[in-house]
C-alpha cells in the first residue's frame, strides 16, 4: 500500500512539473499558428531522421556492451532487449526512475552483477554529461546566436557551466572512491548515520559495492572505441536535429544544432514527468530561440519541438514494447527498479573483476 502510494505521489508531482512547464512553452501561443505549421510542413525530413534514431538506439546499445564485456559479454540480443526495454522506461517514468531499469535487466538476463551493470550507467551518464556541456559550451563560441537577449545567453551559458563542473565534481568521486574505496564508504556511512544507522548501513553496502562494479575497465583500444562510437552519437543527434529543422523551413546551421542539442540536454536533466513532456519542448524552444528570435519563427520552432520529441518517444516506447512482449518482464517490475530498497544480487552473478589488462 506504502509502495503504491508513494508511486501515485511520484506521477502526480511530476504532472505537476511537466504541466507547469508545457503552459510555459505555449504562453502567449497561437495555436492555429502551430497547426499550420503542423500541417504545412515538409515531412519528407522526418523519414531520415527515424533513420537517425534508429541508428542511434544501436549505437547506444553497442556503446554500452563494451563497458559491460570485463564482467559477462552479454550477447548482442540481451543488450538490445534490455537497452530498448531500458530507454523506453527512461522516458515514460517520470523522474528518470527509468535509468535503474537497464542495470537490473541485464543483470537478471546476463548474469552480471548488478553493481557491475549499475556502474556502467553511471560511468556512461558522466561521459555523456561532461561531452554535452562541453559541446554546448564549444557550440556557442563557433555559432552566432541571432539572439539580442543577453540574459538568455548568459543562462544557456550559466547552465551548461553548471552541467560540466556537476558532472565533472562526479567525475572526481568515482576517481577517488576508486582509489580510496573505504574512505568513500566510511565518508558516507558517517553522513548519513546521524541521520538513520539503517539507511547508512543500507547506502554505505550499495556504494561498496558500486565501487567493485567501477573497478571492471575495459582495456584501452575499448576504452577508445567507447569514445570513438561517442563522438558518433553525439555527432549523429547534431545533425538529426539540423536534418529535421529543414521540414519546419528552419535553416540550422550544424554549429546552431550542436548548440540546441546541448539546451536539450541541460534541459531534460529537470525532472519532469513522463516523456520528459515540457522540459524538452521547453528547452529545443530556448535552444531554437537563440538562432531564430524573430516572433515569426515561433509557430514553426513550436511545431518543429513536438514533431521532433514525438519521434523520438514514439522510436523509444515502440522498441520498448516490442522487447517486453518478447521477454518475462513486466513493466511493475521496472517500476520497483527505482526503489533504494533494492534486491540482494542474484547469487549466481559472476564475481566482479579486477581492471582488465591492456594490450
Amino acid at each position: 500500500m506504502k509502495a503504491a502510494t508513494n508511486r501515485a505521489l511520484k506521477v502526480l508531482a511530476s504532472l505537476v512539473i511537466s504541466g507547469f512547464f508545457i503552459w510555459l512553452t505555449l504562453r502567449g501561443t497561437d495555436l492555429r499558428q502551430v497547426w499550420l505549421a503542423l500541417r504545412s510542413a515538409n515531412y519528407l525530413y522526418l523519414v531520415p531522421y527515424i533513420g537517425v534514431v534508429v541508428a542511434i538506439h544501436f549505437l547506444r546499445v553497442v556503446r554500452w556492451g563494451i563497458l559491460l564485456e570485463p564482467v559477462g559479454k552479454p550477447s548482442f540480443q540481451k543488450l538490445n532487449s534490455a537497452g530498448g526495454i531500458g530507454f523506453m522506461a527512461l522516458v515514460v517514468m517520470p523522474f528518470r526512475l527509468g535509468e535503474l531499469a537497464r542495470p537490473l535487466l541485464i543483470a537478471e538476463k546476463g548474469k552480471i552483477r548488478r553493481s557491475a551493470a549499475m556502474a556502467s550507467v553511471v560511468v556512461e551518464r558522466v561521459v555523456d554529461g561532461i561531452a554535452m556541456a562541453l559541446v554546448l559550451i564549444v557550440a556557442l563560441l563557433f555559432s552566432t546566436p541571432a539572439t539580442k537577449s543577453e540574459a538568455t545567453l548568459t543562462w544557456v551559458r550559466g547552465g551548461g557551466l553548471i552541467v560540466f563542473a556537476a558532472f565533472f565534481a562526479l567525475l572526481v568521486f568515482l576517481v577517488v572512491a576508486y582509489v580510496k574505496r573505504e574512505l568513500a564508504v566510511r565518508v558516507v556511512d558517517r553522513l548519513t548515520r546521524p541521520v538513520s544507522a539503517k539507511l547508512a548501513q543500507k547506502l554505505a553496502g550499495m556504494l561498496d559495492a558500486f565501487i567493485g562494479g567501477l573497478k571492471v575497465v575495459p582495456d584501452r583500444r575499448k576504452i577508445a572505441l567507447f569514445f570513438v562510437l561517442t563522438a558518433v552519437y553525439w555527432g549523429i543527434n547534431g545533425f538529426g536535429l539540423a536534418l529535421l529543422a529543414r521540414g519546419f523551413g528552419l535553416q540550422l546551421e550544424l554549429a546552431a544544432a550542436f548548440a540546441v542539442l546541448g539546451v536539450l540536454v541541460v534541459g531534460v536533466m529537470i525532472p519532469a514527468g513522463p516523456g520528459m513532456l515540457g522540459t524538452f519542448q521547453g528547452a529545443v524552444i530556448v535552444g531554437m530561440q537563440l538562432f531564430f528570435p524573430e516572433p515569426a519563427s515561433n509557430a514553426a520552432i513550436q511545431a518543429y519541438a513536438w514533431v521532433l520529441w514525438a519521434a523520438q518517444f514514439g522510436q523509444q516506447v515502440l522498441f520498448g514494447l516490442y522487447f517486453l512482449a518478447l521477454g518475462q518482464v513486466s513493466f511493475g517490475r521496472l517500476w520497483d527498479s527505482s526503489s533504494i530498497e533494492d534486491e540482494e544480487e542474484p547469487a549466481d552473478a559472476q564475481p566482479v573483476l579486477g581492471p582488465a589488462e591492456g594490450p
